[in-house]
């Protein structure tokens, strides 16, 4: 694909997508790590409501504010039937969210709170610049706010556009997934990992779907055919919380870097 042809893809990308009121894909904290002898540049912007809808690494490079600006996070009720919960910024969220809380901020970090509407969940997320890394940490954390045990799965998802191109490689692994260009595609050669950051005991896997549009999070493999070559496509990571007991919490830990 030609710059040009990669330009009108992206903008028609932007305008087939509908957000629902409550998504956005608007920055509203900015962290940032400038390129010295020891760390390699980032940054990455988190809207009101969590998501990650800047990543640019090294200066100038881009993997996820191209075209439609999708990043986010879904989670499945899966107690008795399928709830999905997800907001994926420009490609929507699923309506039954509260507003978020800002619970704390600092010049690295910010720390946002969101319950579901029906009240069973509440999801808390950090995210953080971490400079030695030249990474964005993702810090999940749900809780059962109901009096009974309940069964859920969480995603993460993006649309990656590594180094500004829609049609990129995508793969996946048990702890990882990620999208890039190859050698003898269009420079820069980038690519964007998202993976697990650190111990992790719970039922996990990553991979690549065929879509840059966020995943229903109770059927987050809909759209998984394998290895992606040359195809505009998304990363998801999933965990399985089996039982998480009443008024209880469990994290996961994630991670984004350029490669």
């Amino acid at each position: 694909m030609s710059t040009a042809e990669n330009a009108a893809a992206a903008i028609a990308q932007k305008n087939s997508l509908v957000p629902t009121p409550a998504a956005t894909s608007n920055c509203t904290w900015t962290f940032t790590s400038p390129q010295t002898a020891a760390n390699k540049y980032l940054q990455f912007c988190v809207t009101v409501n969590g998501n990650i809808t800047e990543f640019q690494s090294p200066s100038g490079v881009e993997h996820i504010r191209v075209g439609g600006f999708t990043e986010g996070y879904g989670i499945c009720d899966g107690t008795t039937g399928a709830v999905p919960y997800y907001d994926y910024a420009d490609s929507g969220d699923s309506g039954n969210w509260l507003a978020p809380v800002t619970l704390a901020t600092t010049a690295t970090s910010v720390k946002i709170s969101r319950t579901t509407s029906d009240g069973i969940w509440t999801l808390t997320q950090t995210i953080a610049l971490n400079k030695p890394a030249a990474s964005a940490y993702v810090t999940m954390a749900l809780k059962n706010n109901t009096a009974v045990p309940r069964l859920a799965t969480i995603v993460r998802f993006a649309d990656v556009d590594a180094g500004g191109v829609l049609h990129n490689n995508l793969d996946g692994t048990l702890d990882s997934a990620w999208g890039y260009d190859p050698i003898g595609s269009s420079a820069p050669y980038a690519g964007l990992l998202l993976q697990v950051n650190g111990p992790n005991t719970f039922s996990h896997q990553g991979w690549a779907i065929n879509t840059s549009v966020g995943p229903n999070p109770c059927t987050p493999n809909a759209n998984f055919v394998g290895t992606l070559t040359n195809v505009d496509g998304g990363i998801v990571s999933w965990n399985l919380f089996p039982s998480i007991a009443k008024n209880t919490t469990k994290t996961v830990k994630l991670k984004y870097t350029a490669f």
